[in-house]
């Protein structure tokens, strides 16, 4: 089993599991096929200082096809041999982060033609730039799911082994989504959730002020999709339900001038 060097590109808020006590769905791109990899188990608040990655960081770290999970993009992580590399830096236009990201094996023109490639080949995870995003909806989960989601939390912290750290998971009580159109003339529009971790991170930060709404708001809109960024949306689909595609995470690089090399350079 050889080591393989993978940039970090989303990373999900954490879920809680009885198997792993909580999991972060992680995604990157393989540096010798730049296509796409789900990363799966990840304890990534259990992990050593030295083993925590960012988002756009290299790692090295064994890992093997998932027998667990059919998505061809799926593989088993050992984290115990996680090497942390470079990040990334964010330049001007983002050049290296996109040259990586945005290529044939990744991108799809619309998210009817991710679907299609789902049902084709198995596709799971793609990138896909909105022609438009219309509405931002921020709406309560229902009460006896967030108490139960407590609950079982709570049991699962309670049973760690007496010599591992206990760490608290916040249960995010509300679900942001975002609903958009493709440039595509079958799209008919989409609502999505945003699981990726900086949301959920936004929510806590701002949950105490009265404006706490329009300020996530405003993160998607005045910032993500401003005038001047070319945003893509990073999509991966949910294992039980593949033609159920969820936000993971947003590449919002600075608008490049029409003269500079095409997507795919």
């Amino acid at each position: 089993m050889d080591k393989k060097d993978i940039l970090i590109v989303v990373k999900t808020y954490p879920e809680i599991s009885r198997k792993y006590t909580e999991t972060v769905c992680t995604a990157g791109i393989l540096a010798d096929s730049k296509r796409f990899v789900r990363l799966y188990p990840i304890r990534f608040r259990y992990l050593e200082g030295t083993q925590q990655f960012k988002k756009y960081q290299w790692i090295r770290a064994k890992i093997n096809k998932a027998t667990s999970d059919p998505r061809p993009e799926s593989y088993s992580i050992y984290p115990d041999t996680i090497e942390l590399g470079d990040i990334l830096p964010v330049g001007d236009s983002w050049e290296e982060r996109r040259a990586l990201l945005l290529n044939e094996n990744t991108v799809f023109p619309s998210v009817e033609a991710l679907r299609a490639a789902q049902v084709g080949r198995g596709i799971s995870l793609g990138v896909v730039k909105p022609k438009e995003v219309n509405k931002v909806i921020i709406n309560e989960r229902d009460k006896k799911d967030v108490e139960a989601a407590i609950l079982k939390k709570d049991s699962i912290i309670k049973q760690l082994d007496m010599f591992e750290k206990k760490k608290d998971l916040y249960i995010l009580p509300v679900r942001i989504m975002i609903e958009f159109n493709c440039d595509d003339p079958e799209c008919s529009g989409h609502k999505m959730s945003i699981l990726d971790w900086e949301f959920g991170q936004l929510y806590r930060k701002v949950k105490k002020d009265a404006d706490w709404q329009e300020k996530v708001k405003s993160k998607i809109f005045s910032e993500i999709f401003a005038k001047n960024r070319e945003t893509y949306i990073i999509l991966g689909n949910m294992a039980g339900h593949p033609q159920t595609f969820c936000v993971l995470g947003f590449f919002w690089p600075l608008i490049r001038n029409a003269r500079q090399i095409p997507l795919f350079s």
